[in-house]
């Protein structure tokens, strides 16, 4: 006799040997017991779940010698050729080839005959969901009335594609994705009984790539049991599948959120060497990240359907990121998963995501600037959290420049509150009358400079205006016609501070900000005169570093 495949030799002949569906076989089972059984059913759900098992396992059970009976007993004539796909009385239509207005014509002219063996007959509509608009309409009154002996099971695996008359008209049970610890005790049984060995570890791999479908399950492992000549190994499984190891992916993704982009390119060259798809190491990339996404913020592991090792092993590594560099890159990601499906060159795509990943300074999109912002805020944060007292010179060196790049007005910002420096409020402030708005111009670059070692998008916004005058305790700035956003922004108390702020440790003087915006016509006066050697920030830099003094200047 030839070899059956295991998911038809293996499927399930009676509804207590179905797995993951307790709740619908339950109800099966009640109605039919306690003769509720109605005239339409719906059954939807992932792939290989047991959908049209059940629509057979139910057929039997109406049409059973001993019936209707929520147990038949797979003896009789009549759940023999139920079993055997020759029953008159169980009708499988596929939907996918017979998806035309006529086909349903058809059916509702033969769904008048009466059975010829059991009480019911029942047609079972496969890929319900392919059927076209007319054909679906056709349907509807055969469905709201049935001949007394008929049974209607419609399946499908995308309910929302069916009409919603159809819908209301059918009784629905959803099929859940079967957990991998119900797979792996079938596939252990199926190897036990079909006499071959297998590892935890290769019922693991099977079951996670089953993706919750048992008849996925069943042939991987059919396939196994053919290429393997001893006990089935992980590596087997890897082999055939061409999937990545839990440590690869792990070392992948640790790769990935600790910037290394050499390690990461290194360690895909190796995979895709031994011959796995570049698609499935972005699948596996991906399902990884969505694991991290829902443990970072304290979720509950039941949420994944894992081995208790790898769980462990993925809350270790989640401590390590943030939500939103996960985020960055599941999209990253996903949209390199996209590409690839075209693309002639799927492994460019895959390591362009990688770069970009690894380095967000090297990437163009709004989601690489916002990392970079993200990244240059906490840094700044934590500099001013952290930063020594100011020197009491008036001469005090401005900081490092923070790297350039482009900012986002929407981008959300860490609100700086700057206090007075250390030891200012023990030094009485220069009277309002020595600072004169000279000393201010002379001063401008430092003031821009200490606002952009603070926050950057303040120093965007300030870096438009221009000194205008000191009024008592103001500083007014003038911005050209059209900064009204400019101004708004300036005037909000966590930018305002930060302006102020940079103000008082640079003058040491107490100002407030207030700013205005020019006349059309009045061309905004020159930010003082233009900066000295003594002056620069750079140039003054460079002296508290190397030491010397300015020697001679030179127009460029």
């Amino acid at each position: 006799m030839s070899h059956v495949s295991f998911y038809r030799k293996w499927r399930p002949q009676s509804f207590e040997e179905l797995i993951g569906q307790e709740r619908v076989t339950r109800t099966l089972q009640n109605a039919i017991r306690t003769g509720r059984v109605v005239h339409a059913y719906l059954f939807a759900g992932h792939r290989g779940t047991g959908k049209t098992t059940t629509a057979r396992i139910l057929a039997k059970a109406l049409n059973c010698a001993q019936g209707p009976t929520p147990t038949p007993d797979n003896t009789c004539p009549n759940c023999q050729a139920i079993a055997g796909g020759h029953s008159l009385d169980v009708i499988e239509i596929d939907a996918a080839s017979n998806r035309g207005i006529e086909e349903i014509r058809e059916l509702r002219d033969r769904i008048r005959l009466a059975p010829t063996e059991g009480r019911k007959k029942i047609y079972i509509i496969d890929e319900a969901h392919m059927l076209t608009t007319e054909a679906a309409n056709a349907l509807l009154k055969t469905l709201e009335e049935p001949p007394e002996h008929a049974v209607l099971v419609l399946v499908t695996t995308e309910p929302h594609r069916l009409p919603p008359t159809i819908l209301s008209r059918c009784q629905r049970f959803d099929f859940r994705r079967v957990s991998q610890r119900e797979i792996i005790a079938r596939l252990r049984h199926i190897a036990e009984t079909e006499g071959f060995a297998i590892e935890d570890a290769a019922l693991t791999l099977i079951a996670t790539a089953a993706d919750g479908s048992v008849r996925d399950a069943e042939s991987i492992l059919d396939q196994l049991g053919a290429f393997a000549e001893g006990p089935i190994s992980a590596q087997d499984v890897q082999a055939v599948l061409g999937i990545l190891a839990e440590e690869v992916s792990l070392r992948l993704a640790a790769s990935v959120l600790a910037r290394d982009a050499p390690a990461a390119l290194e360690l895909v060259g190796q995979v895709i060497n031994e011959g796995k798809d570049v698609r499935q190491v972005m699948r596996t990339l991906l399902d990884h990240f969505r694991d991290l996404l829902v443990l970072r913020p304290g979720g509950a592991g039941e949420v994944i359907d894992t081995t208790e090792r790898r769980l462990q092993a993925l809350r270790e590594q989640a401590q390590t990121t943030t939500v939103e560099e996960i985020l960055r890159a599941l999209n990253v990601l996903s949209a390199a998963d996209a590409e690839a499906r075209w693309s002639p060159q799927p492994r460019l795509a895959l390591e362009i995501a990688l770069i970009r990943l690894c380095r967000p300074e090297m990437d163009p999109t709004l989601e690489g600037l916002r990392t970079r912002i993200s990244a240059l805020e906490q840094r700044l944060g934590t500099a001013a959290a952290a930063a020594p007292p100011a020197p009491t010179s008036r001469e005090s060196a401005p900081a490092k420049p923070s790297p350039k790049g482009p900012l986002n007005a929407t981008t959300p910002a860490v609100v700086a509150v700057v206090a007075p420096p250390p030891g200012l409020e023990h030094e009485a402030p220069l009277a309002a009358s020595t600072v004169v708005i000279e000393d201010v111009r002379r001063s401008w670059a430092r003031i821009l400079e200490e606002v952009k070692r603070t926050k950057m998008f303040c120093h965007a916004l300030l870096i438009e205006g221009v000194p205008l005058g000191i009024e008592g305790d103001y500083l007014v700035v003038g911005l050209r016609a059209g900064y009204n956003f400019h101004l708004d922004h300036l005037h909000r108390p966590e930018n305002r501070s930060v302006v102020e702020g940079a103000i008082a440790r640079v003058l040491r003087q107490h100002l407030r900000l207030r700013c205005t915006i020019l006349d059309g016509e009045a061309e905004p006066q020159a930010a003082g005169p233009a900066v000295t050697a003594q002056t620069d920030p750079v140039v003054a830099k460079a002296m508290q570093l190397f030491g010397g003094e300015v020697v001679e200047i030179k127009d460029a």
